[in-house]
Formats: C-alpha cells, structure tokens, sequence
C-alpha cells in the first residue's frame, strides 16, 4: 500500500498547457512549435538556394553574405506570415497548420522548380510565366514526363513537411526560441541589406554577383552614407576584381568575337548622341522642337520607335548595350568581364575622344562603371536649376566640340539635357504654348485636364530645342556636317494623363505614352526617310556598328536588337524594363510583369485589357532574354537561333 502511494507521488505531473488532444492551449507553446517548424525548413532551403550558386567562388564575406540573405530576406517573410496566421486561426488551432503547411510546401517547391528553370533558361519563375506553363505546357516545350515530375515533387515536398511537423512537435522547444529566430531574422536582414549597400557602391563583384542568382530578390542599393562608410567595407574594389577573374562569368557577352571590315578610304565620322530626358512621341515638330525638325528633314525619322524602357537607367542601357533590360541585373553583376558594351569598345578601339555631359547620378545607377568604364563623365554645371544648368552643359559640350574639330581624331559626344524632366523648367521668353501654370500635381485626378502640364511640358522642351539647335548650328557652322552622325532621342515618354486614368510623368506603366518616343538618325549621305514599322533602342548600335565600323558578325552575337534600315513585316516582341520590373510589348497588347501579378492591357489604352500571347512569340521572348547566358552552350544557342527563324518565317505578316 505505501509502495503504491508512493509510486503516485513519482507520477509526472501533468502539463495544463496541452488539451487532451495534445493541442497546445497557450498560444505561446503553441508559437514556439510554429517557430520550430520554420527553424527545421531553413536547412532545405538553404541547400535549394545553394545549388543556385554552383558558379560563385565563395569566399568568407561571400557565404557570410549569402547565409544572411537567405536568412533574412526569405525566411522572414515566411515568419510574417506564419505569424499573422497564427492570429487569425488561433481560435480554430486546429486548422492552423492547413494554411501554414500550405504556404510553406507552395514555397518549397516553387524554389525548387524554380532552381530547374534557372538552371535551363537563365529566368526566375513569375506569374507570367507559370500562367503560360498552366494554359499550354506543350507550347512552353514541356513534356507529360516533366509535369509528373513536378507533381512527384510536389508530393514528395508534402511528405518531407509532414515529417517536419512531427518532428517539430516532438523535439524540445527552447523557452526563449521566438525572440531569438526574430532576432536573428531581422538582424540577417538587416546585415545583408548594408553589405549590400556598401559592395554596390565600390563594386564588390563578389557580393554584387550573386542577385541575378536569386529568385525574387531586389536589394537595397544605394544610400546617403554609403560614401562616407563604405571604406569600412572589409574587401577592397582590387581585392573583389581579383577574385572575380578567378571565377566564372554569368553572361556570355558577346557570343564570339566582333570582326569588322571597314572601309579603307573613307574617314570614321563623329558620332553626336543627344537625349532630351521624357521626351514623347508626339513632341517632334515644328512647332514643339523646330530645330529638330529642320535636322529631321535631313535624316532618317522613325515613327512607330520605343524606348527599352519608361525609366532612365533602362532607357540608356537598352541603347548602348543593344540588350534587353532584363540583363541590366546580371551586366551590373559581372561587369568586371565585360568592362564595356561592344559599342564603347569599337569606339576606343578606332581612337574617338569622348565628351560625355551628364547629370544624371549616372555613378550611382552604375551606368558609369557599365557603359562609361574608364570615360570621364562630365557633371558639374553651373547655375542654380535645369535651366541654367542645360545652358552651362550647351556651352561646354559647343567647347569640346570646337576643341576636336582640329583633332585628327574621331570624336563622340552625348549630352543629356533635363530641363524638360518634370517639374518642367524653362526661361520666360520659351513661354510659347499658352495657359501653362504650375499647377500641384499630387491634386490630380482621373478626370484633369492635362492641358496645362502639357503647354508647360511643351515650353521646357522648345527651350531644349533651342539649345540643341545651337549644337547643330555649331556643327554646320565647322562644315563638319558631312561628317558627323547625329541621333537624338530620349530615355524615354512621360505621360499626361493620357488615358484619364490618373497616370504621369513615366515609370508608372508601359502604355505607348511611357514608352514610344522620337528617334531623329542623321547619316551623312543617307536619303532622308520616314520609317512607320516599329524600332527600338536595342537597333541603335547594331545599326551603328554595321553603317559606320563594318562589323561582320550576326547582329544576335551581340544584341536582342536588329539594323533600324532592315525593314520588318513581322510581328516583333519587345521587352521594356523600369527600376524594379519589366513588361512584354506584343502587338497592341502590353504583360506587365510582377513577381505575383501580371497586369495585361492595350498598348494604346490602359483601361482595356490585353488579350493572350501567342506561344511562338513567347517562344521568342524567351530565347532573346536567356541568349546571353553563360549555360547556354553552343548547341543550344545554335538551335535557338534556328528556331528563331523559323518561327520568325512562319509568323504571318504585320506591317508595322
């Protein structure tokens, strides 16, 4: 009898937090398993992340980095979110873990579906095309056999977070394990942001080259202190470039080596590139710019033309580069390989002096370390505004110019004129266009009348004009005329509440008022023409390289883009690209593409929604913004470009 009671007394006692179910009662039991499960699924997908990187050369700093991002960028949200499930369903426990094991397995597996199509075709996964993949699979060149495979590792995800679950509610929970893995998250975060900061700003290739690697990732990349800290930065900008070259390459730019056969008796002409910043479509006349409009009835006038992108820095990329801006990422990320787009290259090689006027944080955006290596960009203007400022840029490139006219040498010059970038500036006497008023946009609505935006917008860009045609009177003036390549143009279109949908100025969608501007190409000796097909940025250079250095390659070794003189009857894709994300134009239809959400409307209308893509277009697009990949061998890339004229061939005919 005393043994009995005492082997009561040894009895355990029981734990009140726990239902007799075995549910925790107390939220917080409750929140540390959930903690733990998410704490179990950071190892696989760390390993998923992992096999994204077979390329990198880690080094310390490198997986110190990337261990951060991983910890911080992705598994916090998913901490959010379980978090916030936890709220909502703690009433109902018991079906918490549907939503919570529903999201994570959703997660799981797009990372690990997405690691297969990044390894193949050089593209994270979006909704854009996981829609394609649904509606037509076999379009997209999928097999049965590869569907099943995904279903399998569907399943087989399912099984591996079952096994997480229990073995999350069976193993021991550290009392303080909540506090610490939100610390830890945030902290990661936090510490990989400011590395980010910091390796952006002095061009640490080794921290810099691992975005394109990874799904959905958009770090921070600049900030005010950036400068003054970014010394504190433990390696170096040789240190970085060292190690890069130890490592391989993201892209493959150009495809094979640029050839050229130039004409041995004529002299290389001087190459003026000028961009009037938010420049539209419709501003290009004798009334609006008539010193642009006299040019134009000299030169070759593109009518149906676009921007590679509605913000300034894809703008200027698509036309150097000759590349869609869905490589701006990966050319920023490896630019210790390239160094310079071809086009640059071929003008150095050819001996041109640059003068390049510029005040557009073109350092800060890397367009300086990308497309203006080792060229001195010119910035600092005097005055106190755009107006001024314009005009001290005006007077300074009309010196540089004066300056080459007795130079043996070549000369290349780009200004980029901001006078006419919102809010819209210009001296009394261009106050032509009439009631202008500086009215507060942030009042606007569906129904404003533009009207006053756009004489104001129409008056800065008459003043541009005018300073323009100082530069062009200068030229012509030298007799240097029949010997000078002059394109203007813009980065490109602002809208004015086109559509009465509230949208203006650019960078807010890709209708043809953000994205259509004016290209004026004056060739010495070339015929003066209107073209009405549609043109791009990315035809700039192979056209240049082509007229003027005889480059013999195919235009596809090194651009998405095509000669602007080749006429085009087909229907052409055209990738636009903004800050943060991008857009396929087709036909009239417009698939702006968000990591979650793609938003389809009409080229012409954003209200009216866009209709499907064909698959063979889309077969297009695909290969045109994969092409430069390193992955891609030579096989692959010589079958794509078989199918790509192909298809081309086989497309019906759209006069453009």
């Amino acid at each position: 009898m005393a043994s009995n009671q005492v082997a009561i007394r040894r009895k355990p006692p029981v734990d009140c937090s726990y239902s007799a179910m075995g549910w925790p009662n107390k939220i917080s039991d409750l929140y540390r398993y959930l903690i733990m499960i998410l704490v179990l699924n950071v190892p696989p997908i760390y390993l998923i992340f992992l096999l994204n990187m077979r390329h990198v050369n880690f080094t310390p700093v490198t997986w110190f980095y990337f261990s951060c991002v991983v910890l911080g960028y992705y598994i916090l949200p998913l901490l959010i979110v379980a978090s916030l499930l936890l709220l909502i369903f703690f009433p109902f426990k018991k079906l918490l873990f549907i939503p919570l094991g529903a999201v994570i397995t959703i997660f799981v597996h797009y990372l690990l579906i997405d690691h297969f199509v990044y390894n193949i075709a050089k593209i994270h996964i979006d909704l854009f095309w996981l829609e394609w993949i649904l509606y037509d699979f076999k379009a997209f060149g999928l097999q049965v056999s590869t569907i099943r495979n995904i279903i399998m590792a569907l399943f087989g995800i399912i099984g591996a977070e079952v096994g997480i679950f229990v073995i999350a509610w069976r193993i021991k929970k550290p009392r303080f394990l909540v506090a610490t893995f939100w610390l830890l998250t945030i902290l990661t975060f936090g510490v990989s942001q400011v590395i980010h900061v910091f390796a952006y700003e002095r061009n640490v290739n080794q921290i810099t080259s691992l975005t394109p690697h990874l799904p959905l990732y958009i770090p921070i990349i600049s900030h005010r202190d950036a400068v003054k800290y970014g010394k504190l930065f433990p390696i170096s900008e040789s240190e970085s470039v060292s190690i890069a070259k130890e490592s391989q390459s993201l892209l493959n730019y150009p495809l094979s080596e640029m050839k050229y056969s130039p004409s041995s008796n004529r002299k290389l002409p001087n190459i003026v590139i000028i961009f009037l910043e938010s420049w539209r479509f419709d501003m290009m006349n004798e009334n609006v710019t008539p010193n642009i409009f006299s040019l134009s009835q000299k030169s070759s006038v593109f009518l149906n033309h676009f921007s590679s992108g509605n913000s300034t820095v894809a703008g200027i990329f698509g036309l150097f580069y000759s590349l869609h801006p869905t490589y701006w990422t990966a050319v920023k990320a490896n630019s210790d390989f390239i160094y310079n787009p071809v086009f640059i290259d071929a003008l150095k090689d050819n001996k041109y002096i640059f003068g390049i006027y510029a005040k557009s944080q073109f350092k800060r955006h890397k367009i300086k370390d990308t497309i203006f290596r080792g060229i001195e960009i010119h910035e600092s203007f005097a005055g106190k505004n755009s107006v001024e400022q314009d005009k001290d840029m005006t007077e300074q490139l009309l010196s540089f110019i004066r300056k080459q006219h007795c130079s043996r040498n070549p000369y290349m010059a780009f200004a980029f004129y901001k006078s006419n970038h919102f809010p819209y500036r210009y001296p009394k006497e261009d106050s032509i266009f009439l009631p202008a008023e500086d009215i507060n946009i942030m009042f606007a609505k569906d129904n404003t009348d533009p009207v006053y935006y756009r004489n104001d917008y129409m008056n800065s860009t008459h003043y541009v004009d005018r300073l323009i045609g100082e530069i062009i009177k200068q030229i012509d003036s030298l007799g240097d005329m029949a010997n000078t390549v002059i394109i203007i143009t813009t980065d490109h279109s602002d809208e004015l509440n086109d559509n009465r949908a509230n949208y203006w100025g650019h960078g807010g969608n890709f209708t043809k008022y953000q994205t259509m501007v004016p290209l004026v190409l004056y060739i010495p000796d070339r015929e003066p023409q209107q073209i009405e097909y549609r043109t791009s940025h990315i035809d700039v250079v192979p056209t240049l390289l082509q007229e003027i250095f005889g480059c013999t390659n195919d235009i596809g070794d090194y651009s998405n883009g095509r000669n602007l003189f080749e006429k085009q009857t087909e229907l052409r894709p055209f990738v636009i690209g903004n800050y943060v994300n991008h857009a396929f134009i087709i036909d009239d239809n417009v698939y702006e593409i968000y990591p979650f959400y793609t938003k389809k409307y009409k080229l012409e209308d954003i209200n009216l929604k866009a209709s499907r893509p064909p698959p063979d277009i889309l077969k297009i697009v695909m290969e045109e913004i994969n092409r430069f990949y390193k992955d891609n061998d030579t096989n692959k890339r010589n079958e794509s470009g078989v199918f790509l004229k192909a298809n081309r061939e086989s497309l019906y005919d759209v006069t453009r």
